[in-house]
């Protein structure tokens, strides 16, 4: 068993090869009748396929767009992996705890996991698992230990949600607010190595819908697109008023670059095809303009890796309109999706 332990240790420190591990999996398991004689074959080959069962169910909880759709997850990977149907998750902040999530009301739950995740923070896990042999006990250790670091990152990002300014026309967070809560998140992120993929939104041409249209149809247009933008992102992903036509978008813990550059697409495909209509019962459409930047991997700030989204948005303004630019530190290089 220590087998597990030991390269369940490993895997929490292993960062978005989530896709490729799942596809090297059966060229691995072949390998192993080469180089493990018989006798433990089997038990090294259900390690590894108990490793990519985490692996999958880390990334499938991370890429949840509501806290229900996470707590949904867990009770139904608890119950079809493991027979456990009675648990409950609670959190500790600042000796105040309260239950997150339960199953039953009865308190027969013999077990206990719990992660001190910050100085003032414990996120516990309360169960029965006396029916589970040793190596299911500690294969549901190591999922409970991944759900706890999804878990911490939500709940943390959901209290900002709740805190923050908000903007009064389209419902999103503030500049304002958005500075103050960069003093936390970026030592959160940083603490636990998180990608965050910050995409600067533009409305191309917005002027034009306040001279043609009047500003009450501009700020209706404004709404509009705020609402569709909440549609397209996740509940843990920060969306910010940024300026007259502009929004900020973070998204939160991202896997990798390639996510966020689909995401990019979907939020630009979504957005230009959302009309208003007009006083003459018009479709009225137009289109957007993007910025990514990635945290860490282009500058070790959030503050900065916002300034190269404002500059790749710039280079894709210059292109025309309904474009998606990458920013490139130092290339002079474009790149267009």
């Amino acid at each position: 068993m220590k087998i597990l332990q030991h390269l369940c240790g490993k895997h929490r420190d292993y960062k978005g090869k989530h896709l490729e591990n799942i596809e090297n999996k059966s060229k691995l398991l072949n390998q192993l009748d080469n180089i493990v004689d018989t006798k433990h074959i089997n038990e090294v080959k259900k390690v590894i396929d108990a490793l990519s069962k985490i692996n999958e169910f880390k990334y499938s909880i991370s890429e949840s767009k509501t806290t229900d759709d996470i707590y949904s997850k867990i009770k139904y990977v608890l119950e079809n992996n493991f027979q456990v149907t009675n648990f409950k998750i609670l959190q500790a902040a600042n000796n105040i705890e309260t239950i997150q999530f339960q199953t039953h009301e009865n308190n027969d739950q013999n077990y206990s996991f719990k992660n001190d995740v910050c100085d003032n923070r414990t996120i516990e896990f309360k169960l029965n698992h006396s029916h589970l042999d040793e190596f299911d006990k500690i294969y549901l250790d190591n999922y409970l230990q991944e759900i706890i670091h999804i878990l911490y990152i939500q709940l943390v990002l959901g209290e900002l949600q709740t805190t923050s300014l908000i903007d009064p026309l389209t419902k999103l967070k503030t500049r304002m607010s958005f500075n103050e809560e960069m003093l936390q998140i970026e030592p959160l992120a940083r603490r636990e190595k998180m990608n965050i993929g910050v995409l600067l939104i533009n409305i191309d041409r917005f002027r034009a819908v306040n001279d043609e249209h009047g500003i009450q149809f501009g700020d209706e247009f404004l709404k509009l697109y705020a609402n569709t933008l909440k549609t397209v992102i996740r509940d843990s992903d920060i969306a910010v008023r940024f300026g007259g036509g502009e929004f900020l978008v973070l998204l939160m813990n991202v896997s990798d670059e390639q996510r966020t550059m689909l995401i990019a697409n979907n939020i630009q495909e979504k957005l230009n095809n959302t009309h208003l209509l007009t006083q003459y019962n018009d479709e009225f459409k137009k289109t957007v303009s993007i910025g990514v930047s990635m945290f860490p991997c282009d500058a070790p700030s959030i503050t900065q890796v916002v300034k190269n989204s404002e500059l790749a948005l710039s280079d894709a303004k210059d292109i025309g309109r309904s474009q998606i630019i990458r920013f490139k530190e130092d290339t002079g290089d474009i790149d267009l999706f």
